[in-house]
């Protein structure tokens, strides 16, 4: 007998799949297993097995520079959690045309990403030409060196990854907030619960699957930070080490040193990271559970 063929209901959430299970597949897998190949390989593409494993693992320059990206993560990821939860509710809990133009105004500076962002903040961070000259000059802060001195480049890349990726995120959790059954937010009113403790009981809970997701997302983003400290390095080479990053690191085994098979190797393991996060995260979770298994 033929299988039984799938209905067109059926077929569908496959068709929808498909151009993303595509790319996936020639920009994701394939990728991946030919930077695992590479990891194995000499610069003189001999094999070299785990050698450049074990040799990243014990360069001395990884240390300082997963310090730095968890200096990094440990101020970002709290900072986003809290204003994208606390934005996204009082926008829904104002509503109307407020709420709209909020939402934009907040959306707004995710339009400046990456090289462009990390350029806009060098004007920001030099005294003679930012438009915050008074400000940096009341905080006795002569030039972007100073700023960007100790713990300030953490302090900076935070307020620059803030202000790129929490709008976008904004607009994620209001929409998982707008459906919120109107029948429970009734019923809770008649309950005589207040504003504050209907955010805290009913919509917060709500929105826990779209605040797991963006801290997933975010903590992947975060650690394969490159851009903006490479870009900021040419302003403030003092400041700003080759290696700062993790992801510098694996750019400077590639380009520097030509040893393509370290760089490979670091990246995987940046890979691997995130992968290993999200998926302790989302087995600790009900991020995929359905609503019936959540109530």
């Amino acid at each position: 007998m033929p299988p039984p063929r799938l209905s067109a209901a059926r077929r569908a959430p496959y068709l929808f799949l498909a151009p993303y299970l595509v790319l996936l597949l020639f920009f994701g897998v394939v990728p991946t297993g030919f930077a695992v190949w590479v990891s194995l390989l000499k610069p003189d593409l001999s094999f070299a097995g785990l050698a450049n494993w074990q040799s990243v693992l014990s360069d001395y320059r990884l240390p300082p520079a997963i310090a730095n990206v968890g200096n990094y993560l440990g101020l970002w990821l709290p900072v986003m959690l809290l204003l994208v939860t606390s934005l996204s509710l009082l926008a829904h809990q104002r509503g109307g045309r407020v709420s709209a133009v909020g939402r934009f105004s907040w959306y707004l500076p995710g339009a400046v990403t990456g090289a462009a962002a990390a350029l806009l903040w060098l004007f920001m961070l030099s005294p003679g030409i930012s438009p915050y000259s008074p400000l940096l000059e009341l905080f006795g802060i002569d030039s972007g060196s100073e700023l960007l001195g100790g713990s300030g480049l953490a302090v900076v890349l935070t307020i620059m990854a803030t202000m790129v990726t929490a709008g976008g995120w904004i607009v994620v959790v209001y929409a998982a907030l707008e459906t919120v059954p109107q029948e429970v937010l009734e019923a809770a009113r008649v309950d005589g619960a207040s504003g504050r403790q209907i955010a805290l009981h009913v919509k917060l809970p709500h929105i826990r699957p779209q605040l797991t997701l963006m801290l997933i997302s975010s903590f992947a983003y975060g650690t394969q930070i490159f851009v903006e400290p490479q870009v900021l390095r040419t302003a403030f080479p003092s400041q700003v080490g080759a290696t700062w990053s993790v992801n510098q690191l694996a750019y400077y085994f590639a380009t520097q040193g030509g040893d393509f098979g370290k760089a490979a190797a670091l990246s995987l393991m940046l890979l691997s990271a995130g992968l290993l996060v999200a998926v302790a995260v989302i087995t600790r979770t009900d991020l995929y559970a359905t609503d019936a298994k959540r109530a």
